[in-house]
Parts: structure tokens; C-alpha cells; sequence
């Protein structure tokens, strides 16, 4: 089994194998060519994007600078709306659902680091877990939402939260870790 398999399916991987590398180099390429054109150059973007991401949608609006490990790991719906500094590591799926509004500062992070020396002795120095998030989420400034996170319906997370677990539809969360300060139904 190959790294990229192995990280695709949430095994532990070597993030330096060669294959791997290759397609972190491509997505940086395609991340330093998407930040450096005119924001009013539609055409230009939607050319990138459609190179870097698995999908995207309509009326999808990124602002620079954006970052990301693969991008071929991230589907993005309609509406989308992404502040600048976002940061994905996508290592595994990252699933944004549509009529989402993401702040700026915000990291989604599908990779989760091993610590124990023996695994990184074996080279496992990583493992990936999918993060899904829902149609019709706010996530403010500063948040952080971490491997294995699944946000529902209709969530809105408080600016600098730390999300490291499932978010119920229609709930307000925040701090760190995140946590529901009240229910939208």
C-alpha cells in the first residue's frame, strides 16, 4: 500500500514520500499562483481553483492569502465565502458544505501528528481523519477545527474556538475546547 493510500484511508503515513511531496509542491504552486492574482481577475482564479480543488462550487469566494497541504482532498459548495489567512491541511477529506462563511485566521486541520518515537522511527509520523462541515455555518475568526470534526447544520462557531469534536446542527459553540453556549431551534 502507498503513502497516499494510507493517508487516505487515516493510516498512519509518511508525509515525506516522494509521491506525497509531489503533490504538496504542486498545491503550494497552485496556492503562491492563486495569491499572487488581481481579485478581480475571475477567470484567472476560477482557473486555479478548479486545478486545486476536488470540487467547488458556484459563487465561491477565497481571499488571499489562502494555504493548503493537497487540495485534492477539499470539496467546497456553493456560496462559500473563505476570509484570507484560512489555512487547510488535507491530508484527509475536507467536506464544506454550502452557504458557509469562514472567518479569517481559521485552520482546518484533517492531520494529526504521531508522538510515540517508535512510530517515528517507522516513519508514521502522521495519520488524516476527514472533517465535514454542514450547509449554513458561520465559523468566525481565529478558529481552529481539528481532525475527525463533523459540524452540523446551521452551526455557528464563536470567533478563537477550538473545535476538536461533532458540532449538533443549529449550536452556537465556543472557547476551547469548543462547546454549545446555546441551541438555534
Amino acid at each position: 500500500m502507498t503513502e497516499f493510500e494510507k493517508m487516505q484511508r487515516g493510516l498512519p503515513y509518511c508525509p515525506a514520500d516522494e509521491e506525497l511531496t509531489l503533490f504538496r509542491y504542486a498545491a503550494r504552486r497552485l496556492c503562491q499562483q492563486f495569491n499572487r492574482l488581481d481579485p478581480e481577475d475571475a477567470a484567472s482564479l476560477a482557473v486555479v481553483t478548479t486545478k486545486l480543488f476536488a470540487r467547488i462550487g458556484d459563487n465561491v469566494e477565497i481571499d488571499a492569502p489562502f494555504f493548503c497541504h493537497y487540495g485534492m482532498n477539499i470539496h467546497l459548495g456553493s456560496n462559500v465565502s473563505v476570509g484570507p489567512n484560512c489555512t487547510i491541511l488535507d491530508g484527509a477529506h475536507v467536506s464544506i458544505g454550502d452557504n458557509v462563511s469562514i472567518g479569517p485566521n481559521v485552520g482546518i486541520y484533517t492531520t494529526r501528528h504521531r508522538v510515540l518515537p517508535l512510530d517515528i522511527a517507522r516513519g508514521e509520523c502522521e495519520s488524516s481523519q476527514d472533517v465535514i462541515i454542514g450547509n449554513n455555518v458561520i465559523i468566525e475568526g481565529n478558529t481552529v477545527i481539528k481532525a475527525g470534526a463533523a459540524i452540523g447544520e446551521g452551526v455557528v462557531i464563536e470567533a478563537g474556538s477550538v473545535v476538536d469534536a461533532d458540532i449538533e446542527p443549529f449550536s452556537i459553540v465556543a472557547g476551547n475546547p469548543a462547546a454549545v453556549v446555546r441551541r438555534l431551534q
